[in-house]
């Protein structure tokens, strides 16, 4: 069993580790601004993340079962359902256009924030007509 602190540490040396990778790649594969820039700005960017990220993977505690069963998580889980399949069809619709009318990138963040938009106004809908 990991303690707090031997948990942080872990994913404080793994969050490095993945940013210099990340930043190290950056650096060698783009050629819009010099390479120690390039690696400074993806390597501070992607740190915090990857270091979330590995907490959160080794954190072990144990929650409550009655957490899955609340109605906070039921809503959670039908807007993101209902989210996801709003977000496929506005991919599929999209590169059908794209498709037809020859364009030669898409882009990718408009539906990452369709998809989180889709789901906040799913789950005050939802929050609004059963709570």
């Amino acid at each position: 069993m990991t303690t707090t602190r031997t948990r942080w540490t872990i994913a404080a040396a793994a969050g490095t580790a993945v940013a210099a990778v990340v930043g190290f790649v950056a650096a060698t594969t783009r050629d819009d601004a010099p390479d120690t820039v390039t690696f400074a700005v993806f390597a501070a960017m992607t740190l915090p993340f990857a270091v979330a990220l590995v907490a959160i993977g080794l954190d072990r505690t144990e929650h409550p079962e009655q957490a899955e069963e609340s109605i906070e998580s039921q809503w959670t889980t039908r807007a993101s359902s209902g989210a996801f399949y709003d977000t496929i069809v506005a991919m599929g619709v999209t590169v059908f256009v794209a498709s037809v009318l020859d364009w030669n990138a898409l882009p990718l963040w408009i539906f990452v924030l369709l998809g989180l938009a889709d789901m906040s106004a799913r789950l005050v809908i939802l929050q609004r007509r059963e709570g």
